[in-house]
């Protein structure tokens, strides 16, 4: 397949609040309703222990862009996590993985987030140069998509 992939990954940590340490656990065991509290994060499901759903951005003259993820899901007492899963393919896939855990009223989480997107060769020199265009605007859209996703920490996201 020709063309060339662009790759971001970004460590981030954030706390997500609940009104109680009994709801912070019942977060802590359901990532699909506790990561829907962010925008960043759509058509989350958890399904036996794999969690699926889309990490969105805009883009413009794009739009709403989504990139697919599937992750296993471990819950060990204190601690749950994810491991990030074999995409099911396509232009556009990210790949979540990290750990969770319950301080006080707050599910506090330190991920790894990686976005893919594989772009379409250009094959004269003004495909050549759109391409590049294309693909240095891409790649300040998904690092904006992951600092923003830093950024939603502790933002009162309660229940």
């Amino acid at each position: 397949m020709g063309g060339i992939t662009v790759e971001l990954e970004r460590n981030v940590d954030f706390c997500l609040n609940a009104e109680a340490p009994e709801t912070a656990r019942e977060l802590l065991v359901r990532p699909d309703k506790a990561l829907q509290r962010l925008p960043v994060f759509r058509d989350l499901h958890l399904e036996g222990d794999i969690l699926e759903g889309c990490l969105t951005t805009t883009i413009a003259l794009l739009g709403e862009v989504s990139f697919p993820f599937r992750a296993r899901f471990c819950f060990s007492g204190e601690t749950a996590e994810l491991h990030p899963l074999e995409s099911a393919g396509g232009d556009l896939h990210a790949e979540l993985a990290g750990k969770a855990r319950v301080e006080g009223e707050r599910v506090c989480y330190r991920a790894s987030v990686r976005l893919r997107a594989h772009l379409p060769e250009g094959e004269k020199w003004g495909g050549r140069a759109f391409k590049k265009m294309a693909e240095a605007a891409f790649a300040r859209v998904l690092e904006r998509t992951l600092t923003n996703l830093d950024r939603s920490e502790s933002a009162g996201l309660l229940d």
